[in-house]
Order: structure tokens, then sequence, then C-alpha cells
């Protein structure tokens, strides 16, 4: 957050790129995020309200589209199953929403690790929905000879 109020003091768009688990809570996490980043506001002295949210990954189109593997359950990090009535959060309505329209299964965003090339494309393309391609070329061309330091470097350090 100060990192985001020192860029929009600069006069910088701000924008946080959202991909997680197409589970129940990857979802919930990315309408509940503005509203988390609010009640901290204060603390930090920066508001999101110029804040642009965007989840790119893991929505069901990606998951048919690269043939992502399903999990059949909805097994929580502390080991509960969020299909089940007993579990606190299984009636709060993001937990039934996800229920209706997927049913007790979920994909991990670690599915990606088998599809890389699709994972890259994917963030390149939430990427390029905010920086002109100008913009990367510029970087890369400011890049370049710091590599070619770096890399001199190296071999001066390898050779010795």
């Amino acid at each position: 957050m100060e990192r985001f109020r020192e860029h929009e003091v600069a006069g910088r768009k701000c924008v946080l790129l959202l991909c997680g688990d197409h589970d129940p809570g990857g979802l919930h996490i990315s309408e509940k995020m503005r509203e988390n980043l609010e009640e901290l506001s204060r603390a930090v002295g920066w508001s999101p309200d110029n804040l642009i949210i965007t989840r790119f990954g893991l929505n069901l189109d990606f998951i048919e589209q690269q043939g992502l593997t399903w999990i059949d359950n909805l097994e929580t990090a502390s080991g509960g199953q969020l299909d089940d009535p007993g579990h606190p959060d299984h009636f709060k309505p993001y937990v039934q929403d996800y229920l209706k329209r997927f049913g007790v299964r979920k994909v991990e965003a670690n599915a990606l690790v088998k599809r890389p090339e699709a994972g890259r494309a994917l963030m390149r393309q939430a990427l390029l929905r905010y920086i002109p391609k100008t913009a990367i070329r510029r970087y890369e061309t400011k890049l370049k000879p710091l590599r070619a330091a770096f890399r001199r470097a190296i071999r001066k350090r390898v050779q010795g």
C-alpha cells in the first residue's frame, strides 16, 4: 500500500492484478480485496479509491481452454471441507454461490506449473491491458546495457 501511495503521488495509475485459486476462497479474496485495503487505509495513509483491481487468472474460461485439472473437493488449508454443512463458512453466500455455479471442485493456482507457456501468456495479456507494448520495449532497451555489464562481470569472476 505504501508503494501504491508513492506511485499515485508521482502521478501513476496503480493496478493490482490478482491471480489465485479457483475455489470459494480464491474468488472471494478477489471480491473483497478493495474492502480489505480500505480497512488498512487510515493506518497507511493511502486509500484504494483510485486503485484498479483486476482478477485475471484461473477463471472458468481459462481452466476449460487449458484443460486444467479439477480437484474433486473443497478442502481448505486447515483441512476442513467447505461443502460440509458443519464447516463454519459453509453457509456463507460466497461458498453457496460457488457450490451452485461450480459444484464440489476447485483448481489450484499451481496447476499453471504444468502449463507454463499458458501462464506466461495469461500474465502478459493481463499486463498489456495496462502497459503499452512500447513501454516494454523501452524497458528492455534500458536493461540491455545493464545485462551486458552483468554478463561481463560474471565472466570475469568465473575466469578468475
